[in-house]
């Protein structure tokens, strides 16, 4: 009888932490979810901007020997304000990125705040799960 009583208790408490893992894994999915979200979208303002930059600098190589000298510093101007362009969307994209990051640390914080043993729960079933993979190697 004592031994149902523990084997249950100890289902029980496995099916907690199968239920604090879930939970765990659902919130640093959404966290992970908006920064790959915001990755994708600064990546592709990145492209684009790098693609513009190439076909205007190729454009302009391909043009450069029927340029006047005054048609050349319009250019260069040009170019000019397209790479300093492209530095100010790749300084946004690593500010967007900086703030996802921030945003999923404080997330996280305020988890670990809320729910503190959970969140010790958490750290001895990921502790656990990397034990057990170690050791089987």
């Amino acid at each position: 009888m004592a031994t149902n009583t523990s084997r249950t208790k100890a289902d029980e408490a496995q099916a907690e932490v199968k239920h604090m893992a879930q939970r765990a894994g659902t919130a640093a999915y959404k966290v992970g979810d908006a920064a790959r979200s915001a990755g994708k979208r600064a990546g592709v303002v990145a492209s684009e901007e790098l693609a513009h930059l190439r076909a205007d600098l190729s454009d302009l190589i391909s043009r450069l020997s029927s340029l006047s000298e005054t048609e050349v510093e319009e250019a260069k101007e040009k170019l000019l304000e397209k790479i300093a362009s492209t530095r100010e969307a790749a300084t946004e994209m690593a500010n967007d990125a900086r703030e996802q990051f921030d945003h999923g640390v404080e997330y996280s914080k305020d988890y670990v705040k809320e729910h503190p043993m959970q969140s010790v729960g958490y750290a001895a079933f990921a502790g656990f799960l990397l034990g057990v993979l170690i050791t089987r190697r």
